[in-house]
């Protein structure tokens, strides 16, 4: 794998330091991470426009009038839990 470097201010090094520390892992492998999550944003982001859409044109669950009686009966259902 390739190296890169760059510059992390104080505050910043001193956190992933000490979870690096933590949890017993390389710097590096935090910082990884860190980059992989930001850049898979945009993709979670699309995902859930193209969710919202489907339940705003689609309405698979039967409109607002089905989702409330839905979600009445799994109220009830988890009161009855208790």
């Amino acid at each position: 794998m390739p190296a890169v470097s760059f510059y992390l201010n104080q505050d910043t090094l001193r956190t992933v330091r000490t979870k690096a520390k933590t949890e017993n892992t390389p710097v590096s492998q935090i910082i990884r991470k860190a980059l992989e999550e930001y850049l898979l944003l945009d993709e979670k982001k699309a995902a859930k426009k193209r969710v919202l859409a489907a339940l705003r044109n689609e309405k698979p669950l039967g409109g607002t009038k089905e989702w409330e009686s839905l979600h009445r009966e799994r109220s009830e259902a988890d009161a009855d839990r208790g």
